[in-house]
């Protein structure tokens, strides 16, 4: 019986031995397949393609740089810098005398790269190529002190216009001045300089309004006019005239001085003509 007992005794001893043995075993290939496939995905990664792998960055965060030649880059540190000298015919001829080679638009120099994502800080935003604005920026929309500058090529003349002062939320609001400035080509009988100095409101002049006017020969004449909502409001005086035909007209003399009037029909009235000259249009 004690025999029995040993022989029993030993043949459970085996089958534990076995159960180990087999766990063990199970575990060693559970371990090798794991890192054979790990081995095999990182050999899989790296012989992945740079275009591939590149395609795959791209995808999480896309590259919004746009590529600039030297030229470019001394293009956009001269526009820069006349901006900030207050030279705005200085950037006029500068900005219509390069050709820029990017197409895509809006973009966006922050004085170290040139993006096609509007972002919060200040820099160059393009338009298009003869449409400018320099300044302040916050959602990607003039926000805080801010220049806009359109250049144009007409019969007459090159000319730029302009809006500076203050913008809030991507439209003049506070302090600022819109104009145009002819400065190749123009003859006498243009006027070579239009400026509006006053209040702006969601772009619209609001309140008292000073009016410059300055012709080919240097002469020049200045109004102080009330407006409101972009339109001119009369006082008293304003002179009302009616001739043979019975169109009505308004005349404003000039301040100081008898020799320039400023003359608006009734249909002018209802114009609001009195604005900031460069929205800040995305269309």
């Amino acid at each position: 019986m004690n025999k029995d007992w040993k022989i029993i005794k030993n043949q459970k001893n085996l089958r534990t031995l076995m159960v180990i043995g087999l766990t063990a075993v199970l575990l060693l290939l559970l371990g090798y397949a794991g890192s054979s496939r790990s081995g095999k995905l990182a050999k899989e990664e790296m012989l992945q393609s740079p275009e591939a792998l590149a395609e795959e960055s791209s995808e999480e965060e896309p590259d919004t740089e746009v590529s600039l030649t030297l030229e470019d880059k001394e293009f956009l540190k001269g526009l820069t810098e006349r901006f900030n000298e207050g030279d705005l015919e200085g950037a006029a001829r500068l900005l219509s005398g390069y050709e820029i080679p990017w197409k895509e638009f809006p973009c966006m120099y922050d004085g170290n790269a040139l993006r096609t994502e509007l972002t919060a800080g200040r820099g160059l935003v393009f338009l298009k190529t003869s449409t400018v604005f320099y300044g302040d920026f916050k959602d990607g929309v003039p926000n805080g002190t801010c220049t806009a500058l359109q250049v144009i090529s007409l019969e007459e003349g090159k000319r730029y216009d302009y809006s500076y002062g203050t913008w809030v939320n991507g439209k003049m609001n506070g302090s600022g001045a819109s104009g145009y400035n002819y400065y190749d080509g123009v003859g006498e009988e243009i006027n070579k300089l239009s400026a509006k100095e006053g209040v702006f409101k969601d772009d619209r002049m609001e309140g008292e309004v000073t009016y410059t006017s300055t012709n080919a020969a240097g002469e020049k004449a200045e109004w102080r006019l009330m407006t409101a909502d972009g339109r001119i409001v009369l006082d008293d005086r304003w002179i009302r005239d009616v001739d043979s035909s019975g169109t009505t007209t308004y005349k404003l003399m000039a301040n100081d001085e008898n020799n320039h009037a400023y003359t608006l029909s009734e249909a002018d009235l209802q114009e609001d003509r009195w604005k900031n000259f460069i929205g800040f249009d995305l269309d």
